[in-house]
């Protein structure tokens, strides 16, 4: 009653959203975390950076510093959040910023660096103080928010109806063996309105990558994994592991999670228990920003993180809609 009464003095002009003088895209979700958020503010971001200066913020969730803070390819994870910190060190050109009023950020950031051209909100569909003019959703294949429900009894962080709200809502890390006809009736489940565009979205696995020097692993399938994880989907990885037949050891975290010394003890352990001759500790892209802190800890083993691309069945239709919002506007 709180959230949808809260929406309706938006709606209605009672609380006033703030627009934004230049193009100002959000990426969020209706549900908590593990939708796919970052990795497509990533994708967005390269996209956009060919050709428009581009500026990220995010809330930093899990951070200890306090208001707005610039991120830096060399920030701790403790200071920036372990996802900002992973889109700057995706996107060094970019502008990547920390601060829980979205507003106040995005001022800061077009004051401090006027040459920006296109501001990514990463997770703020619900900080509705500010007003994004192109609204993304992203809701997965596995829990779509259709077929979902309101705190506490499913994950949903506001009613299914505020969808409407959304420009393009992304099913996300959908199966890449399903056909046309099964991503037709998906898209024409969710109900869109004339003014919604509807896509559907994978993952793909890339080359395991040096946490510390980014060089690739070749012949990883002749290796054993212990796998570090602190993510809420961390099923999906596992299943694509097995699938290549890799040997599995899961150490798993909660999501955000800020590792200690004794985690990295255990994780050591763990990987000692591994008795295969060829083994390695394999972590998410995002866990990496918070491990690679730990160097001395892991000295002459082999430590990777395994990166994931978003893929779209659509992609020149999607790029084409982003392009087109900030070219016009």
């Amino acid at each position: 009653m709180i959230i949808s009464s809260r929406n309706t003095l938006f709606d209605y002009g009672i609380f006033k959203s703030k627009l934004i003088s230049i193009p100002t895209i959000c990426i969020g979700n209706l549900s908590i975390g593990g939708n796919g958020k970052t990795p497509l503010t990533n994708y967005i971001a390269k996209i956009l950076s060919k050709n428009y200066n581009v500026a990220i913020l995010s809330r930093g969730y899990g951070r200890l510093s306090k208001g707005f803070y610039l991120v830096n390819t060399n920030s701790d994870p403790l200071d920036a959040g372990d996802e900002p910190l992973q889109l700057k060190i995706s996107n060094p050109d970019c502008i990547v910023a920390v601060n829980s009023n979205r507003h106040k950020g995005i001022i800061k950031i077009i004051n401090k660096y006027p040459q920006t051209e296109v501001i990514l909100m990463d997770d703020g569909f619900q900080h509705r103080w500010v007003r994004a003019g192109l609204n993304i959703i992203v809701s997965t294949y596995q829990n779509l928010y259709i077929n979902d429900n309101l705190l506490p009894l499913g994950t949903l962080r506001e009613p299914k109806k505020e969808a409407k709200r959304a420009e393009i809502i992304i099913v996300s890390k959908t199966p890449c063996n399903i056909n046309q006809d099964q991503k037709s009736t998906i898209i024409k489940n969710l109900k869109l309105n004339n003014n919604q565009t509807g896509y559907i979205s994978y993952i793909k696995y890339g080359k395991y990558k040096c946490i510390f020097d980014n060089t690739e692993l070749k012949n990883e399938g002749d290796y054993s994994v212990t796998l570090i994880t602190g993510i809420v989907n961390y099923n999906l990885l596992v299943e694509h592991l097995k699938k290549l037949d890799r040997k599995v050891n899961l150490v798993k975290y909660p999501d955000h999670h800020n590792y200690s010394t004794k985690d990295i003890n255990d994780i050591l352990l763990a990987y000692k228990r591994d008795k295969n001759t060829k083994k390695l500790i394999l972590t998410t892209e995002k866990d990496a920003t918070k491990i690679r802190k730990f160097d001395m800890k892991f000295k002459g083993l082999k430590v990777y993180f395994i990166p994931i691309e978003v893929i779209f069945s659509n992609k020149k239709t999607f790029e084409k809609q982003i392009l087109k919002y900030v070219k016009e506007n």
